[in-house]
């Protein structure tokens, strides 16, 4: 068996510098730290521009010589996204594809050549077959998304080949397998013994174990939980390799046509047409003032020409301002945070307000409408305990969320 480990490290653009340094000393650090120790570990990795900027604006430059480092040794294997973590199929093309080609040139102006993905990481692994199509249309081989796109179902993939997506030609699709993603994640192997017990007689198979969650899980989220990495990197057994890697050791490919979901969604969630529950939920009011605001912004930023006064600001804004946090923090599936709401909602706001006088008063007035909308329902559904019961509803529903931890995103 190989063990493929895909890690996701990314900051949203409203975090404070004071939460970027604590997860930096107790996170991104630990991580180089045990690869530097461990010259045969391998990792895949998504590092999300938005965090490499506030690596490099903060000062932690010793993370970003760190991780380019050891892509230059072979240990890292970095993989494409959307700068600022955007739901890709939830947005236009024009702009996923704007959002994957910031991320490629802030990456490489900061890892230098060492940066070139093969493969391509949807936030919150958000898959669509639009979406596919385009980042193959961008150069890149493979996408990686939740074993939930494999016909809907959790324990339907064979690990022991690989898969093209139907009608790409040979762009290949890669299933993250949930149950031990979901054990790393929850702390349930925080060390090689418990991890390789589970594994059990697997690790003879002629297969692969493709885990998939962020990062953060090692140091930062679960303390001390890097002694699974060191502890598997020092015995070697399984070999760790990258994802890319994989294409060498495994030959037969068969053709799939992955369902729409997420690292997030559930197989009832696929069953209902619900893709993308935590960033738009059918019926969910907060959901869908925040899509009204976001869509007005779009078609208001987008309509002005570039060259417009206060147009690069306004753009910068709207780009920072399609981060998944907001949406994610107002779903009650379980999460919650009227100040993550209202930060998200405001970089949309700010955007439009930026252009002035070159737009009218209406575009303003309504923005400022919308904008205000979602601030008071939020703070409604706070007061009111509207967003205690809807978390306590989908914790009946989905007890296996045993923490307010994702399974990655």
């Amino acid at each position: 068996m190989y063990w493929s480990n895909f890690l996701h490290i990314y900051q949203p653009p409203t975090q404070t510098e004071e939460i970027v340094r604590k997860v930096t000393d107790e996170g991104y650090r630990t991580l180089v730290r045990v690869l530097r120790e461990a010259p045969g570990g391998k990792i895949t990795l998504n590092i999300n521009a938005v965090l490499t900027e506030q690596l490099a604006r903060y000062g932690l430059d010793d993370v970003i010589r760190g991780l380019r480092e050891l892509a230059e040794r072979g240990q890292i294997e970095f993989t494409g996204s959307a700068m600022y973590h955007p739901i890709l199929p939830l947005i236009p093309k024009d702009e996923v594809v704007r959002q994957v080609k910031l991320n490629s040139d802030v990456n490489r102006r900061y890892f230098g050549e060492v940066y070139k993905p093969m493969g391509f990481f949807p936030p919150e692994m958000c898959y669509s077959y639009e979406v596919a199509q385009t980042v193959a249309e961008l150069g890149f081989r493979w996408i990686i998304v939740d074993e939930l796109s494999f016909k809907g179902k959790i324990g339907s993939v064979n690990y022991d080949r690989l898969y093209k997506v139907e009608g790409l030609g040979d762009f290949l699709v890669f299933f993250k397998e949930r149950p031990f993603s979901a054990g790393i994640t929850y702390g349930t192997y925080p060390s090689a013994k418990p991890f390789l017990a589970a594994l059990k007689g697997g690790l003879e198979k002629n297969s692969y174990l493709l885990t998939g969650t962020d990062g953060e899980v090692y140091g930062h989220h679960r303390r001390e939980q890097e002694k699974l990495l060191s502890e598997v990197f020092a015995r070697g057994t399984p070999e760790t390799c990258t994802i890319s890697e994989l294409i060498k050791y495994f030959k037969q490919v068969d053709n799939v046509n992955p369902v729409p979901s997420s690292w997030s969604t559930w197989e009832d969630e696929v069953a209902q047409g619900i893709p993308y529950p935590q960033w738009q939920y059918p019926g969910h009011e907060l959901h869908r003032l925040q899509w009204q605001l976001t869509d007005f912004v779009l078609h208001t930023v987008k309509g002005v020409p570039p060259n417009a006064p206060g147009f690069p600001e306004a753009r910068r804004l709207l780009d920072e301002g399609l981060h998944s946090c907001q949406y994610w923090w107002a779903s009650c599936r379980p999460w919650w945070s009227v100040e993550m709401i209202e930060c998200g909602a405001r970089k949309l706001y700010q955007a439009v307000e930026s252009l002035g006088d070159t737009i009218d008063d209406k575009q303003k007035k309504e923005t400022s409408r919308i904008f205000q909308a979602v601030v008071s329902k939020a703070r409604e559904w706070q007061e009111s305990g509207e967003a205690q019961r809807l978390k306590q509803e989908y914790r009946k529903e989905h007890p296996e969320v045993s923490t307010e931890l994702t399974f990655g995103g």
